[in-house]
């Protein structure tokens, strides 16, 4: 076990300890709402299991960079919209911002949506994208329409949990230590579910011309173009958020037994 004075990395038996006693069965009914993949997000029971970079403002952020990579085009509005049908509404449209704790300074904004405007290049994005997604971010702020959660405190993640399955894993526990309780956080991101929400998106894109291909592309390409990218864009930011922390593969069973390797 590797410490430092804010967190330390957790090993494979570790992790396997924190899910043992953080997994929860997945809602049916709100399987296809979003959180970050941050791990400073409370316990709560209306947690979000599916976790990926950004929440919805970063899956957004991903259609854009598919259609710039992989050559189709978007009608920016429509995209939203079709992912706003596929949660069943604005107010289910998840984002975040950071705080900590400083009095005075206000909360920012999410830390993959930093990084992102940070280098462009690097997530397949354009000026011309970022001012849409900040448009848009400003828009339901103003109009009060979706679920703005503020995130507390510093990162003190130990290790990078990707998800499989129809189990969901909280992002927060505490650890006895040779000094004492300490409380450490996860990255989570839930490949499943992701990929289950992804290939009804497709559908919704497609049926509302939301994307528009330019050489007869199919539901099944843009499925594996999105499969592609988001690779892409979790490994990008997580290699800026935590370098250094291990990565763990959590493969659930359907009566929540798993597996973790490495």
């Amino acid at each position: 076990m590797i410490q430092n004075i804010q967190k330390f990395t957790l090993d494979k038996k570790q992790v396997f300890n924190l899910v043992l006693e953080n997994r929860y069965q997945v809602d049916s009914q709100t399987r296809f709402l979003s959180r970050c993949i941050d791990g400073r997000y409370e316990n709560t029971d209306n947690l979000p299991a599916l976790a990926i970079p950004g929440a919805d403002v970063g899956e957004l952020a991903l259609i854009f960079a598919t259609a710039n990579n992989f050559g189709f085009d978007v009608d920016y509005e429509k995209v939203y919209q079709s992912l706003v049908k596929v949660i069943g509404g604005e107010e289910n449209f998840q984002y975040h911002t950071d705080h900590h704790g400083a009095v005075g300074v206000p909360a920012s904004g999410c830390g993959h949506f930093k990084q992102i405007k940070l280098d462009l290049k690097a997530y397949d994005l354009t000026t011309q994208d970022l001012e849409f997604l900040e448009k848009k971010l400003m828009e339901i702020k103003k109009n009060n329409q979706a679920k703005e959660v503020v995130l507390e405190g510093d990162h003190i993640e130990g290790a990078i949990l990707q998800v499989k399955g129809n189990w969901g894993v909280y992002p927060r526990y505490f650890f006895e230590t040779d000094e004492g309780r300490r409380e450490i956080e996860v990255f989570v991101f839930h490949q499943s579910l992701v990929n289950e929400r992804h290939r009804v998106l497709v559908k919704e894109l497609i049926k509302n011309k939301a994307v528009i291909f330019r050489n007869g592309e199919d539901e099944e390409w843009l499925y594996e173009a999105l499969s592609d990218m988001m690779d892409n864009h979790l490994f990008e930011t997580v290699k800026r958020l935590a370098p250094d922390l291990p990565i763990y593969n959590v493969d659930f069973e359907d009566d929540g037994d798993f597996k973790v390797a490495d």
